[in-house]
């Protein structure tokens, strides 16, 4: 398998682990960019009121981002492995899963570049058998 598609893959991976971006969250229009689900508990656990609410609200919202970037990762994951193995349908399918998962954000679309790469692998039969989307 091309090393090509295991680069892509990295790059999506670690380029993607939380909010990456601008934020203006909340009433208090909290950047949020940078900042992990737990360092914004620990400022609403350090805050009183309207404050701290609104880093409740960040720490819960920011532990989505989290757990939705772990979880386009581990399908990368799994695409590569079904990738190595010539399950080309299977393989598109988990990245396709990623690159929703990551659209829901305004992040780089590090997924369907992944995506792409893939496409350019895949041999021309299983494309002409219409096994892929």
């Amino acid at each position: 398998m091309s090393e090509s598609l295991r680069q892509t893959i990295d790059s999506a991976q670690t380029s993607w682990v939380g909010c990456c971006w601008e934020t203006a969250f909340g009433s208090r229009k909290l950047n949020l960019c940078g900042l992990s689900s737990r360092q914004a508990l620990l400022a609403a656990r350090a805050l009183r009121g309207e404050e701290a609410a609104c880093w409740r609200d960040a720490a819960e919202w920011l532990r989505r981002v989290e757990d939705d970037a772990a979880h386009a990762k581990e399908l990368a994951e799994q695409s590569w492995t079904q990738a190595t193995s010539n399950h080309f349908v299977k393989a598109y399918e988990l990245l396709s899963e990623s690159a929703i998962l990551e659209s829901k954000y305004p992040v780089a679309t590090r997924y369907r570049e992944c995506l792409i790469t893939l496409e350019g692998l895949i041999p021309k039969k299983s494309i002409l058998e219409g096994r892929l989307p």
